[in-house]
């Protein structure tokens, strides 16, 4: 493996030099088709795993936990913090995030975020995050991610086994496109419902917004990056679902952040992700994730109610 990037963060190359190293070989087991059936266990959170939800997560555990600058792990499929070392960074992960939709051949993927300053739950708020993104385990293997407030993307090259890694120039794009399930729609707030409803509409000669959904954040994240539009998973009035089913830490505040170096911006509905409070790792909350006009639009109608 080889990674020509420079961080201008001091002491971090190792730090993705270890993140790039595990999504190798992450995506080398996916290749074969290894791993894609159900395991006999469930994560923190009581999702049931796959086998290769494990196979992920050991692989970060095992390079990360390599690299003397950083000095917590903590994992979705995990229930609580690991020191490594006494370095200044901690990382936190979705090991394989899309695992279900994996299952079918939809891309799946793995967030990361890096943090400072982080000895304990509550330190893994927006405030202290410096680099957060995403990997794209589909027909190559790609990343996307903020070091600091610069963007960039890379990809994977199987026959010399080196990564090309660029600036995202042009910053945010903007589309008319809304990734959400509307699974629970009868369920949302009725702001929500309102929101969505007023932007499918066909009326005056306005295009609807297009609906695009993976059930992978990943891939639809990926689409974000690359065309624009907006990122929904709400809470619902349903059991399980009240503050929606992502994680603040693991997924939540590492998409908003790359999104945010882009120049988008993010909401809970009533604030941005990146001011959210930490109460504990596993905390869920409601995603919105997307272009400055389409975020400031949502909070407009959850204002009103």
């Amino acid at each position: 493996m080889s990674v020509n990037f420079n961080s201008q963060l001091e002491n971090m190359d190792g730090v993705y030099s270890a993140l790039f190293a595990a999504a190798e070989k992450i995506y080398g087991v996916l290749k074969k088709g290894e791993g894609l059936k159900f395991a006999t266990s469930s994560n923190e959170s009581g999702d049931d795993q796959i086998e290769l939800d494990v196979i992920a997560d050991e692989a970060f555990f095992e390079t990360l936990s390599k690299d003397p600058f950083v000095r917590y792990v903590v994992s979705e499929e995990r229930p609580d913090m690991v020191k490594t070392s006494d370095g200044p960074y901690s990382v936190a992960l979705d090991p394989l995030d899309g695992s279900k939709s994996a299952l079918i051949g939809i891309p799946s993927g793995a967030i990361f975020g890096v943090w400072k300053n982080a000895d304990d739950a509550k330190d893994f708020h927006g405030g202290n995050i410096l680099s957060g993104g995403f990997f794209v385990f589909g027909m190559n293997l790609e990343v996307y991610f903020a070091d600091g407030d610069k963007a960039y993307k890379g990809q994977f090259d199987d026959a010399s086994g080196e990564w090309t890694l660029l600036p995202i120039e042009g910053g945010m794009p903007s589309a008319d496109i809304l990734a959400i399930n509307g699974q629970m729609q009868k369920v949302w707030p009725t702001w929500l419902q309102n929101y969505v409803s007023d932007n499918l509409q066909a009326t005056g000669g306005k295009k609807p917004y297009n609906m695009r959904w993976f059930a992978s954040m990943v891939s639809d994240m990926k689409r974000m990056v690359l065309q624009g539009g907006l990122f929904a998973y709400p809470g619902a009035d349903f059991k399980g679902y009240e503050t929606g089913k992502l994680r603040l830490v693991y997924e939540a505040i590492p998409m908003a952040f790359l999104i945010h170096a882009l120049g988008g911006s993010s909401t809970n509905g009533e604030m941005s992700l990146l001011k959210m409070p930490v109460d504990k790792l596993h905390q869920k909350v409601p995603v919105f994730i997307g272009d400055k006009a389409k975020i400031e639009s949502l909070e407009s109608y959850a204002a009103k109610g």
